[in-house]
């Protein structure tokens, strides 16, 4: 038996707006007749020119205020490597323009592929506004082809996933083609594939074969083209006897301009671990629209932590009343987050319970897990991960949740249920102070702590 490929293409996503979970702009008209005393709206943010690979750029962030005060803006920058914050701070003349450009240096460029801003801003009187933007960086050589995990639409040097269904391995990769250039690029549709066990061109070859994309393939000047390609490794293939061993391997794509030039890509392929979450919102009413919308915005953060070191999540979403919360809404001791652990966990289904409550207040802490690790039920004092939901009001006056943190503070106290403790490395998500930059896990003990939980299994 062999393995055999299919292939699609995907639509075009505007370099400057590259993510499906990027903020909306906001027309300053409108967000000036919503600002209250003393807040702030973000209004836009993009870069002042392409984003090149490895050469500085600006992002201009256009704001509104109901006052003058000085005030600070933090960039979160997510892409292939450990999150970075840069800063700038605004003064009178920034309000005048309506922005202020954000400067990243020659220490702070970055790789072709995409990148995500979480922005935040906040003045002297209190106020405080926040916008997420991914852009696509475009190669400066001119032309690249970058392979990514296929299932979600995260930053990171993350595997392909290979999930088994049935007597074979689906692997799922996309193909990303950026052309850096002022022309467009013409390719052909065939490719090439090979899977190898060790490094590309220095381990052993396991299979390899030939594919083609559907319609013709040209990428415009300044832009991006995705597609997909998919494989099926049948029980007795090469790459399934690799795969079920539980061995890594590593897959390139190549294909061919039509001036003849080739250009590669290659991503790892694992087989995945998965563990599960009940995300359960304690006094479901109080959750504005908003902040319903971004506490599943800050779960993909922290799936994007977890599949940076191949184990993903998946969510079964839950809600508790205000009436059947009662005090539980607001957390004010360990004892009274075991007691909501041992009265609302549950029904048996192999997930963590992650409650979200309105407050966390007088404890000391804004996260709490049950035990390191956590027990493989749903019965007891610590049967149970709970986080505050950390919450803000936006400068249009619309309560918010900090995205960046609370995928991070979720995460952190997850990794304390699956079996982490803290750590001292520096950026690790296991730092007992760790903030929304600290995001990276490492192999070894972490992620073999991980799949050694008995909520973990194999994706």
């Amino acid at each position: 038996m062999e393995t055999t490929s299919s292939a699609g293409e995907s639509p075009v996503r505007p370099i400057n707006r590259y993510g499906p979970l990027d903020s909306s702009p906001v027309a300053a008209e409108e967000a000036r007749r919503r600002l209250g005393p003393g807040q702030v709206a973000i209004l836009d943010v993009q870069p002042v020119d392409r984003v090149m690979s490895d050469r500085p750029f600006r992002l201009r962030v256009h704001f509104v205020a109901d006052t003058l005060d000085a005030g600070l803006i933090s960039v979160l920058t997510f892409w292939v490597g450990t999150p970075f914050v840069v800063e700038h701070r605004i003064d009178a003349a920034d309000h005048d323009r309506g922005y202020a450009d954000v400067e990243f240096n020659e220490e702070q460029t970055l790789p072709t592929g995409p990148a995500t801003f979480a922005v935040g801003l906040i003045v002297e009187s209190g106020g405080q506004a926040d916008f997420t933007v991914s852009l696509a960086v475009l190669p400066s050589n001119p032309f690249s082809l970058r392979l990514s995990p296929r299932d979600n639409f995260v930053t990171g040097t993350f595997s392909a996933r290979a999930v088994k269904s049935g007597n074979s391995y689906q692997t799922s990769v996309t193909v990303t083609l950026s052309n850096g250039d002022a022309a467009p690029v013409a390719m052909r549709q065939d490719f090439r594939w090979e899977f190898w066990d060790g490094p590309v061109g220095g381990g052993t070859l396991v299979e390899q074969g030939t594919g083609g994309f559907p319609n013709p393939i040209t990428v415009s000047a300044h832009s991006t083209w995705d597609g997909w390609v998919s494989f099926n490794s049948p029980a007795g293939s090469g790459i399934f006897s690799k795969l079920d061993a539980k061995e890594d391997l590593a897959v390139q794509i190549t294909m061919t301009r039509q001036d003849g030039g080739t250009v590669a890509g290659q991503i790892t392929v694992r087989t995945m671990f998965t563990f599960g979450l009940n995300v359960t919102r304690v006094g479901a009413e109080s959750f504005t629209a908003e902040e319903y919308s971004d506490l599943y915005n800050a779960i993909d953060v922290t799936r994007t932590i977890y599949e940076r070191r191949d184990v993903t999540l998946t969510v079964d979403r839950r809600n508790i009343t205000n009436a059947q919360a009662g005090g539980f809404t607001v957390i004010t001791s360990e004892n009274e987050a075991r007691d909501l652990f041992e009265q609302w966990s549950g029904p048996d289904n192999g997930f963590i319970d992650m409650f979200v409550v309105p407050s966390i207040s007088g404890t000391g802490f804004d996260g709490l897990a049950g035990d390191i690790p956590g027990p493989t039920s749903h019965t007891g004092r610590a049967s149970g991960v709970v986080v505050d939901k950390s919450g803000f009001v936006d400068g249009s006056g619309v309560r918010r949740l900090n995205i960046p943190y609370l995928g991070m503070l979720v995460g952190h106290e997850v990794g304390h249920y699956l079996g982490l403790v803290h750590v001292t490395e520096p950026g690790n998500l296991m730092l007992s102070s760790s903030s929304a930059t600290d995001t990276h896990l490492n192999y070894d003990p972490q992620y073999r702590t991980i799949i050694r939980h008995g909520w973990a299994r194999i994706a």
